[in-house]
């Protein structure tokens, strides 16, 4: 398939551009006249190289969820899927994303099953791609984007929360830092230059902060910012992946940030098997996508343990019962689950407690935050007032 730019009179009598894919020209002139379009120009499109395509900006979650639910859509209104994603090209403003639906659309037209294509691409989850192949199965691929559109809604939704969470306590620390900037730079050494031929005779608290002042300067400002612009500049090129997995897995064992994680990722991890089971997973392998979406290694190693339990024979409940950070409540549910038979349920409501938990802790953390900021600020304020202070008490002191 090749991609062709068209300068076309639509059946209004207005002039129509645009971009459309076919075989050869005369395909190309062949499609847009099922449009109704008079072609009055067609070139082929030129090409980016290889390097400039790499450039090009990733793909994201809002890209995959609005391209499942608008899938979903067609796909419900009967239009078949070659059809759907080729009304879908060119709808959104990311041009990657673009050139991965036209290789997608390629391959299934070539022959290629839709959980292939969508794999071939390497920028989808194991859990799209899965949810997809479960789809062409049973033949309901419209069921199969809308749960991938709600997982994807989810994960948006909760990187939102918490970055709207942050910001405010975000905007305390800039702040907070420009004012520390200001009293270093402008007003302390200001007021001790008077002092200048006279430091050792100072108070200890004001020669430091005099120290620390001159440390601050324009130089050494610029070198921590360019140390800082060359590790986020190479980061991709160095292996910084394990160091921030052992960071954050080692953040369990600090007490203000133990029931924040587990909280995050039992939540995700909830809804990921609610939406694989929902898709029709079965459950051992919908417990191996899941336990994927966990990024905290202590959380993913202990709940892995437990694939290889209910394989032996093992019970859902008794398996997750040796985890001793689940709560009581979680394994009464899947008990309750596993008995019943709707376990899809049950992780559902699981993940509606673990998000109002998670929820609730943000908002206690945060209150007590914002004021430890400002009493930190005011401590460091209060302790240059007292150098000041203890430096014009000083001046008796001093010979000139």
């Amino acid at each position: 398939m090749i991609d062709f730019e068209y300068r076309c009179i639509n059946a209004s009598g207005k002039e129509q551009k645009g971009t459309i894919l076919a075989a050869d020209p005369d395909d190309a002139k062949s499609r847009l006249k099922s449009m109704d379009l008079m072609v009055i120009g067609l070139t082929l499109k030129k090409s980016l190289s290889k390097k400039q395509y790499f450039r090009r900006k990733n793909v994201n979650e809002t890209d995959i969820y609005n391209l499942s639910k608008e899938l979903s859509v067609l796909l419900k209104s009967g239009i078949t899927i070659d059809k759907a994603i080729e009304i879908l090209i060119g709808s959104t403003s990311n041009n990657a994303f673009d050139e991965i639906l036209k290789h997608i659309l390629s391959d299934v037209k070539g022959g290629k099953k839709l959980s292939q294509a969508f794999e071939d691409t390497k920028k989808f989850n194991k859990i799209v791609i899965v949810t997809i192949r479960i789809g062409e199965n049973v033949g309901d691929l419209r069921s199969a984007f809308e749960n991938i559109a709600q997982y994807m809604h989810f994960q948006i939704q909760l990187k939102n929360e918490i970055r709207n969470a942050m910001a405010y306590p975000m905007f305390l620390i800039l702040a907070s830092t420009v004012t520390l900037l200001v009293i270093f730079k402008l007003i302390i050494p200001r007021f001790l230059v008077i002092f200048d031929q006279n430091m050792e005779t100072l108070p200890f608290v004001s020669r430091a902060l005099f120290s620390i002042s001159n440390f601050m300067d324009l130089t050494n400002l610029f070198l921590f910012l360019g140390v800082i612009g060359l590790i986020i500049l190479f980061s991709r090129f160095l292996n910084l992946g394990s160091m921030r997995q052992m960071f954050y897995s080692s953040l369990v064992y600090i007490p203000v940030f133990k029931k924040l994680i587990f909280y995050l990722e039992l939540s995700r991890f909830s809804f990921s098997m609610h939406s694989m089971l929902k898709s029709g997973v079965e459950f051992i392998n919908a417990l191996k996508l899941s336990v994927e979406v966990i990024q905290n290694t202590l959380i993913r190693v202990s709940i892995e343990r437990t694939i290889n339990q209910i394989k032996e024979g093992k019970s859902i409940e008794s398996a997750f019962s040796h985890i001793s950070f689940l709560p009581p409540m979680m394994h009464v549910m899947l008990k309750v689950g596993e008995k019943s038979g709707n376990l899809k349920e049950i992780f559902f409501e699981l993940y509606n407690v673990f998000d109002e938990k998670l929820k609730n802790f943000m908002k206690k953390a945060l209150l007590l935050l914002e004021p430890l900021i400002i009493t930190i600020m005011g401590i460091i304020v209060g302790i240059v007032v007292m150098s000041l202070m203890l430096t014009v008490m000083s001046v008796s002191n001093i010979k000139l």
